[in-house]
């Protein structure tokens, strides 16, 4: 067993992740856009901003981004890799550190408290998050659910039906021609790295060469929430796989 998991580990994983890789070549090229708008935006910050202070709300945003983004990376690898469940843990992850930089930002309560150092629910940020932008908490709920907390819904082992038959999926190994199966996977990773980057420039606005996920409303100093429309697609793309997902669990089989 031990020659089979070295095997997968130098051989058989990096075949399957270039697989599935090139398959989804349109959605990783769309994550790739949306990373580095992110990191962009922050660089540019830090670049303007090099002296840390702990005593500044977008100072703290700025770590709590720079981390979550590579949280992000970090999930969306996991599905190229094939995995299944793995994925939802990490996006779930970092939608919640960049709702918490956002709430520091625009919530002085809350910053003071995170000062204080005293308790500090993070998920009361993405209760505030989810009246601003509505679907995140329908989206948080979902990956807490079916990813994070251990419950009959969510205790299911990754497979997939090979010739009709159930079969357990071991690490993250797809076989040739079963790369379509982590396309829910994929419309995760894409709906968790644009809703951060709209919360990147909900907070940094200011030093994003040219804003993707919100607009400035004539006349004020405020920005509205906005769908690209080169994104667009991709949002309509993922509520259909999620509605298939839901109507037809097994679809995430075959």
């Amino acid at each position: 067993m031990k020659a089979t998991v070295l095997e997968y580990m130098s051989d058989l994983s990096p075949k399957s992740r270039a697989r599935v890789t090139k398959h989804f070549a349109k959605e990783v090229e769309e994550f790739a856009i949306l990373m580095a708008k992110i990191t962009e935006t922050l660089q540019c910050y830090h670049a303007r901003n090099s002296m840390h202070d702990d005593s500044n709300a977008k100072e703290v945003a700025f770590g709590l981004m720079t981390k979550g983004a590579n949280t992000l990376m970090a999930g969306f690898e996991l599905v190229l890799t094939g995995y299944k469940w793995e994925p939802g843990i990490l996006f779930r992850s970092a939608l919640e550190g960049f709702a918490v930089a956002w709430d520091l930002v625009h919530n002085h309560e809350r910053f003071a408290l995170w000062k204080a150092r005293k308790t500090f629910h993070s998920t009361d940020s993405i209760s505030s998050l989810k009246k601003a932008i509505e679907p995140v908490g329908k989206m948080y709920g979902l990956l807490s659910n079916m990813h994070v907390h251990t419950n009959p819904i969510s205790s299911s082992p990754s497979m997939l039906l090979d010739e009709g038959t159930r079969k357990f999926q071991f690490f993250g190994l797809l076989r040739p021609g079963k790369e379509h199966l982590r396309k829910t996977e994929v419309c995760f990773g894409l709906f968790s790295a644009y809703v951060c980057l709209q919360l990147t420039e909900l907070v940094f606005h200011g030093y994003s060469a040219a804003l993707e996920t919100i607009e400035r409303i004539p006349g004020t100093d405020t920005v509205r929430t906005i769908v690209s429309a080169r994104h667009q697609p991709f949002v309509d793309a993922a509520m259909a796989q999620f509605r298939l997902m839901a109507n037809d669990p097994d679809a995430s089989l075959q």
